[in-house]
């Protein structure tokens, strides 16, 4: 679902620097989640985590996506793919070795149930875009973000979700897959919250 976002700007650390979050940047259009908490679910390694989105507009000059890492016992050698898919098709793809600590490392406030953690506010943003987009993205185009990492992570997820995420072993990675269905597997236990913008 696309909304439209008139001043608001929300600011998140990447390592030690500070920068305007996707999906709630002035004067572009947003999709995605709306959440702004901290609540993590620890992703298993080794399956491929799909969250879609319709378009509801067209976009004609780049289109952007982020998830979020809380920096908390990141294990070593762990790397995370980033995937965005148009209609199922790869349109771009980030790969990212995890650093296994960090200035301002997260913390868990409370108990850990059912694999979903309340964090302390400290946040590693990862991103995938499309920039200069070749064709026109028409309204009506189903947007997919896919995560994959080599070792458990805990992401960000979304309390108050508007779709699901789709969860699948069967295909083994790291690098994102050319076609994906984007339900393909099972509804995930947790929705990730994936923040997105575009022009």
């Amino acid at each position: 679902m696309f909304l439209a976002r008139a001043s608001l700007v929300v600011f998140a650390v990447q390592g030690d620097r500070v920068f305007p979050r996707l999906g709630y940047t002035t004067g572009h259009w947003s999709w995605g989640s709306n959440e702004l908490g901290n609540s993590g679910w620890l992703m298993p390694s080794n399956s491929l985590i799909s969250t879609s989105y319709s378009a509801n507009r067209s976009l004609s000059t780049f289109i952007g996506a982020q998830l979020v890492v809380f920096p908390y016992q990141i294990q070593p050698g762990t790397v995370l793919y980033v995937g965005l898919y148009l209609n199922g098709q790869l349109g771009a793809a980030e790969n990212y070795t995890l650093k296994t600590s960090y200035d301002n490392p997260a913390y868990v406030l409370g108990d850990v149930k059912n694999g979903v953690a309340n964090f302390s506010d400290s946040r590693v943003v990862f991103t995938v875009s499309m920039i200069r987009l070749k064709a026109t993205i028409s309204a009506g185009t189903q947007i997919t973000v896919t995560a994959w990492a080599s070792k458990p992570i805990w992401l960000q997820i979304d309390k108050l979700p508007l779709t699901h995420s789709y969860e699948t072993s069967t295909w083994v990675g790291p690098t994102p897959p050319s076609v994906i269905l984007p339900t393909a597997g099972r509804v995930a236990e947790c929705t990730l919250a994936v923040g997105g913008t575009g022009s």
